[in-house]
């Protein structure tokens, strides 16, 4: 599959080449719109990526002339918005049809997952790895805490990045957690999605600075809903952008 970036620099074709490969995706970068507004149908991409800061006059007709012919799940259109991209042009976006919007800074987890996800929530994809990640920002509610399985004590932690394979943490300080053993399974971990409390039962699999879990089980349900959590991050992603600019 091939996925056009239109951007003035080369910077970030590499980056998304990195990222994106591996789900089947060749990057084409083109440095000039026009060229791209010419030979769309030609170049036939399943997901376009466009620097809307670079190209602040053209990104709006090569997004509607992709709408013309394509929907939403047939052409992905991820806009890349410099820091200055208000809410007329938010709302104008999601108006046309686009897919979603990301930073400028694609070095930052947050961004390039964000990315990530908006492409595997609009396509099917076969990957080598077949789950999506996520980073948490200030629009994620999410938690984790268990017990520990000798001491009986509560621990709790922050939620540094989740799979529906499993997670990472920074437990509190002070948590006592040094003679927990990898490999060790604990049952009856409470996974905090949303609005919902979800049991899991886990295996340790790391005990560094940061605790890192496999899910094994959920609670009947618990699976779909932190699924769809995950799946549902950019429509939150821009619902808060719009509201933090309004």
């Amino acid at each position: 599959m091939k996925l056009l970036l239109v951007a003035s620099g080369a910077e970030y074709a590499s980056l998304l080449g990195y990222h994106l490969k591996p789900i089947g995706f060749e990057v084409e970068r083109i440095s000039n719109p026009v060229r791209a507004l010419e030979e769309m149908e030609e170049l036939d991409p399943q997901a376009v990526v466009f620097h809307a800061g670079n190209f602040p006059r053209h990104w709006k007709t090569l997004l509607k002339l992709a709408r013309e012919k394509h929907n939403k799940e047939e052409l992905i259109f991820i806009l890349i918005a410099p820091p200055d991209f208000d809410l007329d042009e938010a709302a104008k976006a999601a108006h046309l049809g686009v897919n979603g919007i990301v930073g400028e800074n694609l070095t930052d987890k947050k961004e390039i997952y964000r990315l990530e996800e908006l492409v595997r929530r609009y396509r099917s994809v076969r990957e080598k790895r077949n789950f999506a990640r996520l980073v948490p920002t200030k629009d994620d509610t999410l938690g984790f805490a268990f017990t520990h399985p000798r001491r009986l004590a509560l621990i709790m932690g922050r939620i540094k990045e989740i799979s529906i394979q499993g997670t990472s943490i920074d437990p509190a300080p002070g948590s006592g957690i040094a003679d927990l053993d990898v490999g060790q399974e604990i049952h009856d971990c409470s996974l905090k999605v949303g609005d919902s409390v979800i049991s899991v039962t886990c295996k340790l699999t790391r005990n560094t600075d940061e605790l890192g879990f496999q899910f094994l089980s959920f609670e009947e349900g618990g699976h779909h809903k932190l699924l769809k959590y995950i799946q549902e991050r950019p429509e939150r992603a821009l619902r808060s952008a719009l509201a933090a600019q309004a």
